[in-house]
C-alpha cells in the first residue's frame, strides 16, 4: 500500500481531529504571540485590568475617572477573573473568548450529532471553528464572543425546550438564563437578535401553543431580570446617566443614525445599507462559496429544523441591513446557525463531507499561521500596539513613583495595559512641563512626527533611549 493510499484511508474523525488540532494550535499561538492591538482589544483588555486591580466589579472605566457606559460587564468579569488566576497578560485576557468558543463548538456538535450522527456533528463544529470571523473573535478581548454564546444558548435552548423529550425542563430554564446573561453581555440587542428567528419560526409553523406551554414565561422572565437587573441598578447608582446613554444611545441611536454624534468613546462606522451581507460572506470564509450550492439544493424535514436554521442565518443580517452604523463582529451571531445548516447539507452529500470538510477547515488554520508569521516578521508594518516600546521603558528600571507619559492626543490603551496602568496620555504642554520639576526620572514616548510639538525645554531635558517603528510610525522613548 502506498503512502498516498494510506493517507486517503485515514478515517474522517481522525482527519477532523487533525484539523481541530491545527485550528487550536494556531489560535493559541496567536493569543500568545500577538500583543493586544489598538483600539478594540487594547481598550477592552485595559478596562478588564482596571476592574481587577481596582476591585470595582460594577463600573467599567474607560480611563481613570471616566466611566465606560458603552457595554455591560460580562466580558470584563470573565477577562478580569482569568487575569486574576493566570496573571495580567494578553493570553489570560483572551482566554475566556477561547473557552466560550469551545463551548459553542460543542453545542453545534451536539445538535448535529443528535440528528445525523458523529460525522455531521464534527462537520458542524469544524465549520464553526474555521469560519474566519469566529476564528478571529475566538481569541480576542471583545464583548462579542460572550454575546454570541448567550444568543446561541437562547436559540439552542428554545429548540430543545420544544423538541427534547428527555429533559425539556432543563432547556426551558436555560433559555431564560441565556436571556439574562445576554442582557449582561450587550444589553437589549441580545434579546432582539435571537428573538427574531424564534418569533418568525413560531409564526410560520403556528407553534404558539407549544411556545406558551413548554416555556415558563412568568417565572422565566423573573429569572432573566433577577440575573440582569441588579447590575443595571447598581451601575446607574454608581454613575448616574448610564441608563439613558446605554439604552437610548447605544441600543437605538447607534443603529438608526449613520452619523450619530453621541458616541462618547469612539466614532461612528457608517457603511452603505446592506453592507452587513458582504461582512457575512467574509465572516463565513472559506465556507461561503460552498454554501452557494444551497440555492440549488432543497433541504426538507418534518419538524421545521431547516426553517429554524435558515431564519437563524438571515434574521440578524436582515436586522442590520438597514442599520447604518455597523461593524464586522455583528455577523458572528448567525455563524452557529450557518454551521448547523452547512452540516445538514453535508449530511446529504456524504462524499463531500468526508473528502473536503477537514481540508477546507485547514485553510483557515494556514491563513491564521501566515498572519502570525507576518506579524512577528514585520511588526513595523503590521503592529498597532505599544507593548514593545513599553518593554523598552521597563528595561530602564523606572522607579515606582516615576512617570511614563505618552505625548499624544489619542488614548493608547495598550500602553496603559502593558505598563500596568502607569502610562499617561497628554498633549497638554503645561502638564508635560511639570515633569521637569517632580524630582523623579521620568520618561516620554512620542511619535517622530509629533516630536517637534514637545515644549523645547522638555525635549532638551530628555535624552533618546530607543526608536521602534510600527505601522503608525516611529516611536521614540525619551528619558531624563
Amino acid at each position: 500500500m502506498t503512502d498516498k493510499n494510506h493517507c486517503c484511508r485515514i478515517s474522517f474523525p481522525k482527519r477532523a481531529f487533525i484539523a481541530f488540532a491545527a485550528l487550536a494550535g494556531v489560535r493559541l499561538a496567536g493569543m500568545l504571540l500577538i500583543p493586544l492591538n489598538e483600539t478594540t482589544e487594547a481598550r477592552y483588555g485595559e478596562m478588564a485590568r482596571k476592574m481587577l486591580v481596582s476591585g470595582d466589579w460594577v463600573t467599567l472605566w474607560h480611563k481613570y475617572g471616566v466611566p465606560f457606559w458603552g457595554k455591560p460587564p460580562l466580558y470584563a468579569w470573565l477577562s478580569a477573573a482569568a487575569m486574576g488566576m493566570f496573571g495580567i497578560n494578553a493570553f489570560a485576557a483572551r482566554l475566556p473568548s477561547l473557552l466560550l468558543s469551545v463551548v459553542m463548538c460543542w453545542l453545534v456538535y451536539d445538535a448535529a450529532n443528535r440528528r445525523h450522527g458523529k460525522a455531521a456533528g464534527l462537520t458542524a463544529a469544524l465549520a464553526l471553528a474555521s469560519c474566519a470571523g469566529f476564528f478571529v473573535a475566538g481569541g480576542t478581548v471583545m464583548t462579542d464572543p460572550s454575546l454570541v454564546f448567550c444568543t446561541m444558548l437562547v436559540q439552542i435552548a428554545f429548540w430543545y425546550a420544544l423538541h427534547d423529550d428527555k429533559n425539556p425542563g432543563f432547556w426551558a430554564w436555560a433559555f431564560f438564563v441565556g436571556c439574562g446573561l445576554g442582557l449582561l453581555s450587550k444589553g437589549p440587542v441580545a434579546l432582539v437578535l435571537p428573538g427574531l428567528p424564534v418569533f418568525f419560526w413560531v409564526l410560520i409553523r403556528k407553534q404558539w401553543k407549544p411556545l406558551w406551554q413548554k416555556l415558563p414565561w412568568v417565572r422565566g422572565t423573573l429569572l432573566t431580570f433577577a440575573i440582569a437587573t441588579p447590575w443595571y441598578v447598581m451601575a446607574e447608582i454608581r454613575t448616574p446617566g448610564f441608563l439613558k446613554y446605554f439604552i437610548v444611545g447605544e441600543n437605538i441611536s447607534r443603529f438608526l443614525d449613520p452619523h450619530w454624534k453621541g458616541d462618547l468613546y469612539g466614532f461612528s462606522h457608517a457603511f452603505p445599507y446592506g453592507t452587513i451581507w458582504l461582512f457575512a460572506l467574509g465572516g463565513v470564509f472559506p465556507w461561503g462559496l460552498v454554501a452557494l450550492k444551497w440555492i440549488k439544493t432543497r433541504l426538507k424535514d418534518d419538524d421545521g429544523w431547516i426553517l429554524y436554521l435558515s431564519l437563524w442565518c438571515v434574521a440578524s443580517l436582515a436586522f442590520f441591513t438597514f442599520c447604518a452604523n455597523i461593524i464586522w463582529p455583528y455577523v458572528l451571531m448567525m455563524q452557529p446557525g450557518f454551521a448547523l445548516l452547512f452540516a445538514e447539507y453535508a449530511a446529504r452529500e456524504d462524499g463531500f463531507m468526508r473528502k473536503f470538510v477537514p481540508m477546507t477547515a485547514l485553510v483557515t488554520a494556514l491563513l491564521g499561521a501566515g498572519a502570525i508569521f507576518g506579524f512577528r516578521a514585520f511588526p513595523q508594518k503590521l503592529a498597532n500596539d505599544q507593548a514593545d516600546i513599553v518593554a523598552a521603558w521597563k528595561t530602564t528600571t523606572p522607579a515606582k513613583n516615576s512617570r511614563l507619559v505618552f505625548w499624544s492626543n489619542r488614548m493608547e490603551f495598550s500602553a496603559e495595559f502593558y505598563s500596568d496602568g502607569r502610562a499617561e496620555v497628554t498633549s497638554d504642554a503645561p502638564a508635560v512641563e511639570k515633569l521637569l520639576h517632580d524630582r523623579t526620572r521620568d520618561c516620554i514616548i512620542t511619535y517622530a512626527y509629533n516630536e517637534d510639538t514637545l515644549p523645547p525645554g522638555v525635549r532638551d531635558a530628555f535624552h533618546e533611549v530607543t526608536r521602534i517603528k510600527n505601522h503608525r510610525g516611529t516611536r521614540i522613548l525619551l528619558c531624563q
